[in-house]
């Protein structure tokens, strides 16, 4: 029986392999002499790491379930002498090895694995109507941003909304007089 190197291995040629090295304790080359594949097939073969043969049979990544998910997380063990590597389990599961590992590393997720959290409609909310403002608030409003006071500090000692703050400097900054600015934040942002 000879095959090239090439060629796809079947599962009775893993079979085989592992038969002639497990049963009959025959080393790579005696087994790749004996059957004609390549060394490094029947290395991966050894080693448990050849999954060539299941290119076809993949599962999509979009179809594993939150049980195999789940599964996939609590049988890894990495390291010598264990059976539960990222290809063993892809053998069994049909699901990728890359994938495999990348479920036992929590860097996988899905529709089925990770479902989207639900949106929750939040209905926007009312400005409150503010009070109106007179003069003496837009001197107040000059000497505090003369002094340095941020917008929302000035906003809360006058009980108004930062946005309006803001307007009212960008206005006296313009020249605006007083009357046109009190005219307009007070019909934009409304008063009790």
């Amino acid at each position: 029986m000879t095959t090239t190197s090439n060629a796809t291995l079947t599962l009775r040629d893993i079979q085989l392999i592992n038969k002639l090295s497990i049963v009959d304790h025959l080393n790579n080359d005696e087994i790749s002499s004996r059957t004609g594949f390549s060394p490094s097939d029947i290395d991966r073969v050894i080693r448990g790491v050849y999954v060539d043969d299941l290119a076809e049979q993949w599962k999509d990544d979009a179809d594993i379930t939150l049980a195999e998910y789940n599964a996939i997380r609590s049988r890894y063990k990495p390291g010598k002498l264990h059976r539960d590597t990222e290809f063993m389990i892809a053998r069994d599961t049909l699901i990728r090895p890359e994938t495999v590992l990348a479920i036992a590393h929590s860097r996988f997720q899905n529709a089925h694995t990770h479902p989207a959290p639900k949106a929750v409609k939040v209905k926007p909310e009312k400005a409150k109507a503010m009070r109106k403002l007179v003069p003496s608030d837009l001197d107040e409003i000059h000497k505090l941003e003369r002094f340095g006071w941020p917008v929302a500090d000035i906003a809360q000692k006058l009980d108004v909304p930062p946005e309006v703050i803001a307007f009212v400097n960008r206005c006296l900054k313009s020249r605006w007089s007083y009357g046109d600015i009190l005219e307009n934040v007070n019909a934009k942002w409304g008063s009790e």
